[in-house]
């Protein structure tokens, strides 16, 4: 047990050390605390990053550090951190320490909110809308000669409906944002496309018949780009286009999906299969491609 405890307080000791010894912030990642040493929030940022919520407080409210202070590489909040470090206890804390969920970073302009919405667990952008963040949140961040704002910005909305390796929980995070009044429809300031295009792309048919159930333009074109150039498609090249395993769910979805614009006058049926999706079902399903092909 000595021996045990002895180690642990190594551990400690080493991992202390490690800390606050100076770093190249250039060579730091987005999710490192260190990128705060050396500022006036870099106790504060020690705190966060230990989960003490007694620090914490004592920090912000009597030594009267500024809960929003922005690193100078990404310009990431302490907010940001702790979300994107799954800490719900110390990110709530912060925020009811007035912590702005709507700030955005200096890097591609990411808010706390934006930042939840790519958690995997739900309950981290739940928190930031409780707190005032804005289900609208969009990158701000201008590039270009002219200042003009890149075409690969994405929204709340946008970021929650792409799925990551873990993530399963995408549609819980949809309708959070949606409930709180997210434009489903929005295509402004750099996000070029609406959330039922995103949702197609990525082959997320529970969302994208989520969102025609709520609205979704369904009828306006989808722009692609395709080698180095732009294609405008329709919902239903999309929906030819997604090849998906025919036992899950998605898959039924999508069939719901077809039902559902097949009654406003878009038949799928119609709709030719491109030569590279048939070439891709050849390669996916190289036994029976013929009989995937007649009924996906």
């Amino acid at each position: 047990m000595k021996k045990l405890i002895s180690i642990s307080i190594l551990f400690c000791l080493i991992s202390c050390y490690n800390q606050e010894k100076p770093v190249d912030k250039s060579k730091l990642m987005g999710n490192d605390y260190r990128l705060f040493q050396s500022t006036p929030a870099w106790t504060l940022a020690k705190a966060v990053e230990a989960g003490d919520i007694k620090k914490i407080k004592e920090e912000v409210l009597q030594k009267k550090v500024w809960v929003d202070y922005q690193e100078s590489r990404f310009g990431q909040t302490l907010l940001m951190l702790a979300i994107f470090n799954n800490e719900y206890d110390t990110a709530k804390t912060l925020l009811e320490l007035g912590a702005n969920p709507n700030l955005h970073t200096t890097f591609k302009g990411k808010t706390s909110v934006i930042v939840a919405a790519d958690n995997d667990d739900p309950k981290y952008l739940k928190l930031v809308l409780a707190y005032k963040g804005d289900p609208n949140s969009i990158e701000n961040v201008f590039s270009g000669p002219k200042k003009r704002i890149n075409s690969e910005r994405n929204s709340a909305l946008t970021t929650a409906i792409v799925p990551s390796v873990m993530g399963k929980k995408n549609l819980e995070k949809v309708k959070l944002l949606v409930e709180a009044g997210a434009d489903i429809n929005y295509t402004k300031k750099g996000i070029i496309q609406t959330a039922l295009a995103e949702a197609l792309i990525q082959e997320q048919m529970d969302i994208a018949l989520y969102l025609i159930e709520k609205g979704a333009d369904y009828k306006k074109p989808i722009t692609l780009f395709v080698g180095g150039g732009r294609e405008d498609v329709t919902v239903l090249y999309l929906l030819r286009s997604s090849i998906i395993d025919l036992d899950s769910e998605q898959y039924k979805k999508k069939m719901e999906l077809v039902a559902f614009l097949k009654s406003k006058g878009l038949d799928y049926e119609k709709e030719p299969i491109d030569e590279a999706d048939i070439e891709r079902m050849k390669n996916m399903y190289p036994d029976n491609w013929q009989e995937y092909m007649k009924r996906y």
